[in-house]
Order: structure tokens, then C-alpha cells, then sequence
């Protein structure tokens, strides 16, 4: 499968949609179909719902022959809206979109993301409610329209793009595209979220001094007493994500290293099940501890609460990119821990808090 986009020859992004219909009808009773120059602006015409960009799916879809595969926008269905663009075997995709509501069952829409235990990257606008995950772009919007189940659990539209076939690192295209379907998805499936805007560029969140995190869901950390980073150098914040948000983050940057320690709360009934996931895949833990306990591990540890009535986790995670050690050893990371859930649980009221004790539980190797 080609993973990058060098060498590709496309035309130019700015075509006027319309024309390119009506040239691509004429050309399409010559033959001329058949060449991948044309593909991009023929799958935006056609699929998903008419939410795609042909200059987006230029830059993100490889140069071979590739096929139409299952869409179900504009059908219907009220449960899953996906389209999918496949290799032209029909075994594997080039590019995959799913939009769905969540309704809390064990393999939901984001049960992947906890397979193994690799940060989401939040490169993406605060205007955009998600990030980067292991496989592409993935987006989470409350559904005001929609009320709460009969569990009494807030329904969620959650987008996903599968386009780790097809790019390495985040991209432009592949979060304007997210955004477009989730906007698609947000007005078929009623929703009732506000559009989203439609971001220019992907955005390297910044690295701020400890003084300047005033004003951030981070400035918990100006309280906090934080250790030494293994570099000696001072400490920067990376602070990428609105307060307010299903998924919210907060880091500290090891100028020296580049390494960092992430702090991310996670909000609703989906999420207890991926991370008993996490624990039960990354920890050894004896049989009367359970999965779904406040517990640390070697590299990562969680906490617990419950917010607006439903579960909240919170995580801590100090793995190191380039060294088998974490970043800081999870007995100098509990306390930020505990300080970033005491703040995250004062600003949305949440009850019932349960941190980690001070055992830290070997990791599966």
C-alpha cells in the first residue's frame, strides 16, 4: 500500500467541482476512468454523502487503481454512517470513514485506541473536539438533540478516518476531511452539535514556560511540585485542548530530551471499558486486583471519578520514545496525577474520586 504522496500528479486542487462532473461523465464512456488522475474528484462527487474534497482525497489517497467500497450515507441507517475507498483487490482499503453514536458497548468506536498503550497526538485546532489516534484523525461532539439514553448516558457522535495507509503523520487533509464528514455526519444523524469550523492547518501545540500557563486547563501545574526532568532543564507545558472538551490534555516537555509526560481525562460512559483494556493488555496485576481499579504501572497510571453521571478516567503516562524506562518513574508522577484529577474534578464537578496507592504493578513484556 503506498504510504506517502511524493511523485503524485494531480490536478489542481481549486477545479471547479461541477466542471469536473460534467467532464468526468464525458470521459468516463472513453475509457478514460481508468486513470488514477481522475479518481479523487470522482469518489467526492459520489461518495460519502457529497461531504469529501476532490483536492483533499488528491493529497491523501496513493496513485494506483483504486475502487469504491461500502457507503451508507444517504441511506438511512441510523447507526452507522461509513464509506470506504478500497485497493482495487477489494481486500484492503485505501481510506476508511465511519460516524456513528456511541452507545457505550464494549468494542464502541474507540475501543482500538486502548489496544496498546501509544499516546493520541493533539495537533488539531481547540476549535476541533479530538485528535490525532493511532490510526487517523478522530473526532468526538456532544449530541444536545439526541438527550441521554435510557442508562442515562450522553449520546456522542464520534468520527473516525482510518488513514494510516495512507499518511504517517497528521495532515491537513485528513483533518479538514474528518471535519467535513463530521459535519455531514452531524446534520444526517441529528445531532445537533454546532459546525465545525473548517481548520487551515494542522497546528504543533505549543511548548510554554510554567509562568505563562495562566489562563490554560494547565495552570494546575504552576501549584504543583514537580521533579527534576532527567535533562536538568526547566520544565515546558503543553497545554493543546479547551477545558470543556470530551478529551482533555495537559503535558510536560523535557526540553532537554524531547520526551514528555502526558496527563489526559477522558469523559463518559464509553471509556471505563478501554481502559480496563489497557490494564488487563499492559500490567501484571494479581487476581483480587481488577481491571477496573485505580492502579499504576510502570509506565502509565489511572485514576478515577465520576462526572455529570457518568464515568471519567484519568491518565497518567510517562513512556519514554526511546528508552525501555519511562520518563519519570511512576512514584514521582502519582502525585501530578492526583493533582491533575483534584483539578479536572473541580471544573466539572465530578463525585466519587479514586486514586492510585502507592504499588506500582510490572508491566507485560
Amino acid at each position: 500500500m503506498t504510504t506517502g504522496i511524493q511523485g503524485r500528479r494531480w490536478l489542481p486542487s481549486k477545479m471547479v467541482l461541477g466542471s469536473s462532473v460534467v467532464v468526468l461523465a464525458v470521459l468516463a464512456g472513453a475509457g478514460w476512468m481508468a486513470k488514477p488522475v481522475w479518481q479523487p474528484w470522482w469518489y467526492a462527487s459520489t461518495m460519502c454523502g457529497g461531504h469529501l474534497s476532490g483536492g483533499e482525497l488528491a493529497d491523501l489517497l496513493p496513485d494506483e487503481r483504486l475502487q469504491a467500497g461500502r457507503d451508507t450515507f444517504d441511506s438511512g441507517q441510523r447507526n452507522l454512517l461509513k464509506c470506504v475507498i478500497e485497493e482495487n483487490d477489494g481486500q484492503h482499503f485505501a481510506l476508511k470513514i465511519e460516524a456513528q453514536i456511541d452507545t457505550g458497548e464494549v468494542h464502541g468506536p474507540l475501543d482500538m485506541e486502548f489496544g496498546i498503550p501509544v499516546n493520541p497526538r493533539y495537533t488539531y485546532p481547540k476549535s476541533v473536539p479530538g485528535f490525532y489516534g493511532k490510526f487517523g484523525p478522530v473526532i468526538i461532539q456532544e449530541c444536545p438533540k439526541l438527550g441521554r439514553d435510557d442508562d442515562g448516558r450522553a449520546r456522542r457522535l464520534v468520527t473516525n478516518v482510518y488513514a494510516h495507509g495512507v499518511e504517517n503523520d497528521p495532515s491537513p487533509a485528513s483533518l479538514r476531511t474528518a471535519v467535513r464528514i463530521a459535519n455531514g455526519a452531524n446534520a444526517e444523524l441529528g445531532c445537533g452539535a454546532d459546525p465545525l469550523p473548517l481548520p487551515d492547518r494542522v497546528e504543533v501545540p505549543a511548548k510554554l514556560p510554567l509562568n505563562q500557563t495562566k489562563g490554560t486547563m494547565c495552570a494546575w501545574l504552576t501549584q504543583a511540585t514537580l521533579p527534576k526532568s532527567p535533562s536538568g532543564k526547566e520544565w515546558k507545558v503543553i497545554a493543546p485542548t479547551d477545558e470543556k472538551a470530551p478529551i482533555t490534555s495537559c503535558s510536560l516537555s523535557d526540553p532537554g530530551t524531547g520526551e514528555t509526560v502526558d496527563f489526559t481525562a477522558w469523559f463518559g460512559d464509553w471509556t471505563d471499558k478501554p481502559f480496563e483494556n489497557l490494564i488487563l493488555h499492559n500490567a501484571q496485576i494479581p487476581d483480587e486486583r481488577g481491571e477496573d481499579e485505580a492502579l499504576l504501572t510502570e509506565n502509565f497510571g489511572r485514576a478515577k471519578a465520576r462526572c455529570d453521571g457518568e464515568p471519567a478516567n484519568f491518565l497518567a503516562s510517562s513512556y519514554a520514545r526511546h528508552s525501555a524506562d519511562p520518563v519519570l518513574p511512576m512514584g514521582k508522577v502519582r502525585p501530578l496525577l492526583e493533582a491533575f484529577t483534584a483539578d479536572q474534578a473541580k471544573r466539572r464537578g465530578c463525585t466519587d474520586v479514586k486514586l492510585p496507592g502507592h504499588t506500582v504493578y510490572p508491566g507485560r513484556h
